[in-house]
């Protein structure tokens, strides 16, 4: 028997909720990269981000989540990606 991360508001899964785990996830895997993003110079540490899977690699993590909560959480971790490369990309 699966049983969700998340809470069900009203039968929709809780917004917020969905929110926070995907922006921990995505800091978890950032510090992890920057640890090795140290070691290049800062044009490679961007091309690096940009090629790293985040939505498939978080997906993954939700296995056996509703296909609405998959797509929201994809959505939000592409606007973290593109907001974290755009900060990255204003220090090269």
């Amino acid at each position: 028997m699966f049983i969700s991360k998340f809470d069900s508001v009203d039968g929709k899964p809780d917004e917020d909720q969905i929110q926070i785990w995907v922006e921990g996830y995505f800091q978890n895997m950032v510090m992890t990269l920057n640890s090795f993003f140290v070691h290049v110079t800062p044009a490679e540490a961007v091309e690096r981000m940009a090629a790293v899977p985040f939505a498939e690699l978080m997906a993954g993590e939700l296995d056996g989540e509703s296909e609405v909560i998959i797509s929201r959480a994809v959505e939000i971790i592409n606007e973290l990606v593109a907001t974290e490369l755009e900060f990255m990309r204003a220090y090269i």
